[in-house]
């Protein structure tokens, strides 16, 4: 219940910032939908296998302060994105050369996955097709897009994001 409540705040909080609105319905109706949401898929969380380090507590590897780096770098990831594929939609002759790319990201845990498909996803011009334990398929829309992808940037910011990374980079894992 305390990770409910927790999680529906967290949505109420997102709401506000998206909606704008602070009339008394616009600020119920989140209220409402949020509460609504988190009660109904907070048990998802938990349920097998776990989406995180540990069953009990899913987000417990996930190092919050290191949100705060990622945000904006993918915020700025997406905004170059959109400029590119705004100017291939804007040239006479559309230079896209779409292709999928299969590769395999060796992230520690489901949660660290999940957010490394939702990144490419939301980057225009990509968009994960399908996630099968480390193996992913991706759909780009040019050869550059491809090639990003491929060289695994965004899967090192992601996989930075939780402890485990520490360990790696120690080892030499991660480059």
């Amino acid at each position: 219940m305390k990770f409910s409540l927790l999680l529906a705040l967290s949505l109420f909080f997102f709401w506000i910032i998206l909606s704008g609105k602070f009339d008394l319905l616009h600020l119920g109706a989140g209220a409402i939908a949020s509460l609504m949401i988190a009660l109904s898929t907070s048990k998802l969380l938990f349920m097998p296998p776990a989406i995180g380090v540990t069953v009990n507590q899913p987000l417990s590897g996930l190092r919050w302060i290191r949100i705060f780096s990622y945000l904006p770098w993918l915020l700025l990831e997406i905004s170059k994105s959109s400029l590119q594929i705004a100017y291939l939609a804007l040239q006479p002759r559309l230079a896209i050369d779409p292709r999928l790319v299969r590769f395999k990201a060796h992230q520690p845990h489901t949660l660290s996955r999940l957010i490394l498909a939702n990144s490419i996803t939301l980057t225009p011009g990509t968009v994960t097709i399908d996630v099968d334990g480390d193996e992913f398929l991706v759909h780009a829309l040019t050869e550059g897009t491809a090639r990003s992808i491929e060289l695994g940037k965004m899967q090192k910011r992601v996989t930075k994001l939780f402890d485990q990374t520490l360990s790696s980079q120690k080892n030499g894992d991660l480059t």
